[in-house]
């Protein structure tokens, strides 16, 4: 970005990074034979590292497709820091009540459907089918307060409105489905979004920036989408890091990423809604004491 507005987001108050990735050691938790890609191995300790850096006492760790089902790196991630983390976990539609339970106890507070268009390519089920399932799914993790979690491609946006949950069940678009900021058909593609938002069980991770600008690679042209969306439904909005930035040509240096949030944000209480109180109505962090924004 041409301007930095602020490089450190906050100090030990509760503050939330929503969402990243831990992969590895490769060695303990080796990656599936299935796997798309092959992402960089960044085990926990490296996290944690990036966290202290910025300030995030507080994570959310979600499970990348690479590992397929295992959740096992994931759950080490939680285990390390039981009360400040939380996990989103992909899982298979037959999953039975009892391992739903264990990943429960564990700190899992939603399921995650990774739909993008080419994991969806390579899958029998089409997509009536993955709705269906997937509403069997939510059913059984309902019971646990659970929420969904839809990782889509902006031209799929219809199956997160097609997806039936349980009643009050949030529904999180994840990185802002993905939409082509530097593209011709953003501002129809923007719309969609902001017209799901006024149903109030959706919520949208502004996560991702540098994937909305994957073209250009000028991470400023992500301002207007994420202020639009707080715009209508700032409540309703979380916000990760996306570490360790996969499938990226042009990735974008943490510090750009960080400040970005914070030219959106424009203000402490905004700020704060993102990192600490929406983080906590979402995914069940217990309350702290004291819950605020530090500006050094």
């Amino acid at each position: 970005m041409t301007k930095k507005c602020y490089t450190r987001v906050l100090r030990k108050f509760g503050s939330c990074d929503c969402h990243s990735h831990v992969f590895g050691p490769f060695s303990t938790f080796p990656l599936s034979e299935a796997r798309t890609f092959d992402p960089p191995e960044e085990p926990i300790e490296a996290l944690e590292h990036i966290w202290e850096r910025y300030g995030f006492d507080r994570a959310v760790i979600v499970q990348g497709s690479p590992y397929a089902f295992d959740s096992r790196a994931m759950l080490h991630a939680i285990e390390r820091s039981p009360q400040t983390r939380r996990g989103v976990a992909l899982l298979p539609y037959d999953i039975g009540i009892s391992e739903i339970e264990r990943l429960h106890t564990a700190g899992v507070r939603a399921v995650r459907f990774n739909w993008i268009s080419h994991l969806l390519a390579r899958q029998s089920f089409k997509a009536a089918e993955h709705l269906e399932r997937a509403a069997e799914l939510l059913r059984l993790v309902g019971r646990y307060g659970w929420h969904a979690e839809v990782h889509v491609d902006i031209a799929d946006l219809f199956m997160v409105d097609h997806l039936e949950a349980p009643p009050r069940m949030p529904i999180v678009i994840d990185h802002m489905a993905r939409m082509h900021v530097d593209g011709t058909d953003y501002a129809n593609q923007l719309g969609a979004i902001l017209n799901l938002l006024q149903n109030d069980r959706y919520w949208v991770k502004i996560s991702g920036a540098d994937r909305l600008v994957a073209h250009s690679g000028d991470l400023t042209q992500a301002l207007h989408p994420v202020q639009a969306i707080l715009a209508v439904a700032k409540d309703r909005c979380v916000w990760g890091l996306d570490r360790p930035h996969v499938n990226l040509v042009k990735k974008q240096d943490d510090d750009s990423l960080v400040d970005l949030l914070r030219c959106v944000a424009g203000e402490q209480a905004t700020l704060e809604l993102l990192l600490i109180h929406n983080p906590s109505r979402l995914y069940d962090f217990p309350t702290l004491g004291d819950q605020r924004i530090v500006l050094p």
